[in-house]
């Protein structure tokens, strides 16, 4: 990230330079614009340390569950004697194949 806010500076130089530059009334200085450079850079370093402190808290945080194992075998099928059919099952199928009507 770092690369990106340099990169920037480095190609809008001189807008940063007339616009964002604290010590543009002083060109003696010649600042440049490395002040809003180095306000950038210190912003994005803030965040990082943000950042790393936020994972190092949720890596210590202890966990909210726990896994529990299940030692017991569940059968995959459970074998019923009722009769799952609404209606009884169809044991000639041959009436229920489309014939089209014989051309005359």
């Amino acid at each position: 990230m770092q690369l990106v806010i340099y990169s920037g500076y480095k190609m809008n130089k001189e807008y940063i330079t007339s616009v964002f530059c604290i010590n543009k009334e002083h060109p003696e200085l010649h600042c440049d614009g490395q002040c809003f450079l180095a306000k950038k850079l210190k912003d994005l370093d803030g965040k990082n340390k943000q950042a790393q402190e936020n994972l190092k808290r949720i890596a210590e945080a202890e966990p909210r569950f726990q896994i529990v194992a299940v030692n017991h075998h569940l059968p995959y099928f459970i074998i019923t004697s009722e009769n799952l059919y609404i209606e009884k099952p169809v044991r000639d199928l041959s009436i229920f194949i489309f014939h089209p009507p014989k051309a005359v």
